[in-house]
């Protein structure tokens, strides 16, 4: 719930633009929102039903295989998210589509790399010509 609410309170140092109805703080407003009562939701339901909890509590562990997958795939957010401004967009996001595609458990790798780069190709195109978003585009900015 901290968190939240840190993360909403941030938003304020958002960058506010005239005539623009919905700015760039409307989306991560929303999100610190809906954590923030859903964790209180927890809350609630955890204090409601700790009198009832009378066994052992499930353990996360790392050698746990579900885990091990969670971990994987934020590890892959994060190498995507540092290669982000370097290699850029174009060339960092079919791989990390893979690599996520792969870590759900697909097999069909000529379909998963088709889907990939389309993926890729189609977001490009509807952030820089429909809605005018610069995408980071790395080191081959300069051959663009």
């Amino acid at each position: 719930m901290i968190v939240s609410a840190a993360a909403f309170a941030y938003t304020f140092t958002f960058k506010e633009f005239k005539n623009v109805p919905v700015g760039p703080e409307f989306f991560p407003r929303a999100l610190a929102v809906c954590l923030f009562v859903c964790c209180l939701i927890l809350f609630l339901t955890n204090l409601k039903s700790t009198s009832s909890n009378k066994g052992e509590a499930p353990t996360l562990s790392p050698l746990n295989k579900d885990m091990q997958r969670a971990l994987l795939g934020l590890a892959i957010i994060v190498v995507y998210a540092l290669l982000w401004n370097v290699t850029g967009f174009i060339i960092t996001t079919p791989f990390a589509i893979f690599a996520m595609t792969r870590l759900l458990g697909k097999k069909e790798y000529l379909k998963m790399a088709i889907v990939s780069v389309v993926a890729t190709a189609v977001i490009f195109i509807v952030f820089k010509f429909i809605l005018g978003i610069e995408m980071p585009l790395g080191f081959i900015e300069n051959y663009l």
